[in-house]
């Protein structure tokens, strides 16, 4: 069951790897445009899919999120900012505003994967007597969240092109046993759905990626939130890519 606490905690997101060369400016809605370049959505980007990156991303982000375990060889793992909550009651007419800042410096040459926005589906202490969490339809959700993903300054991933970078429901293999169950008594991860990308390394210096989404679940159309749910993720990351 979906609950506002359930999502306070998990932060759905607000949430891409390429090849070491050759890149296609697969992440602009406007080819033509000078966007960073991304791994297109259907690539194997450093050796896997990115539904396989997302699976280890939040496999990563739900037994802990231990930052000395945030890379994958080369590859890192992009932190999610912290949310503070500015407005807003979390109802599909008055959602939560949460924006979260996140600075991390980088080696050159280090690619990364970030998603967007996920739902990840839970399992509940036996004793609670509660089903595990349904995924969501795959048109409710892309069609109740909006996403403005900038990197310093240019659109990579839009409402245009988020279809193209969607990993529908995917079910861990084994589960993800949490550490300590959640306050609202879930004690594992079963699945998760959602959007995210991989980037090739950024150029030296600093670069800001910025995301804007409001994730709007209304009233019906799901049945773990039978009356929807409200929020607005505006996160930044400050991202330094240190000289050699």
């Amino acid at each position: 069951m979906w609950r506002i606490d359930k999502v306070k905690s998990i932060g759905a997101l607000a949430l891409v790897l390429a090849m070491a060369a050759n890149l296609a400016l697969a992440g602009s809605p406007d080819p033509g445009s000078a966007a960073p370049r991304i791994a297109p959505p259907n690539s194997h980007a450093y050796g896997k899919s990115l539904t396989e990156w997302l699976s280890i991303y939040w496999r990563w982000a739900y037994s802990g999120a231990d930052l000395a375990q945030s890379k994958v060889g080369n590859v890192q793992l992009m932190p999610l900012p912290a949310g503070v909550q500015i407005s807003g009651d979390w109802s599909p007419t008055n959602p939560a505003v949460l924006v979260g800042q996140l600075e991390i410096t980088l080696r050159p040459g280090t690619p990364f994967v970030l998603p967007e926005f996920a739902w990840v589906g839970e399992r509940y202490d036996p004793a609670l007597g509660l089903p595990d969490d349904p995924p969501m339809d795959n048109d409710v959700a892309l069609g109740d969240v909006s996403i403005d993903l900038t990197i310093d300054g240019k659109t990579v991933i839009s409402d245009e092109n988020k279809a193209a970078f969607y990993v529908p429901p995917t079910y861990f293999d084994p589960v993800v046993v949490y550490p300590t169950p959640s306050s609202y008594g879930s004690v594992a991860a079963i699945f998760f759905q959602g959007v995210g990308f991989v980037s090739p390394p950024l150029s030296v210096g600093v670069h800001v990626i910025h995301l804007y989404e409001p994730l709007i679940i209304r009233p019906g159309d799901y049945s773990g939130l039978p009356s929807g749910i409200g929020v607005v993720y505006d996160n930044t990351w400050i991202v330094t890519v240190t000289a050699k």
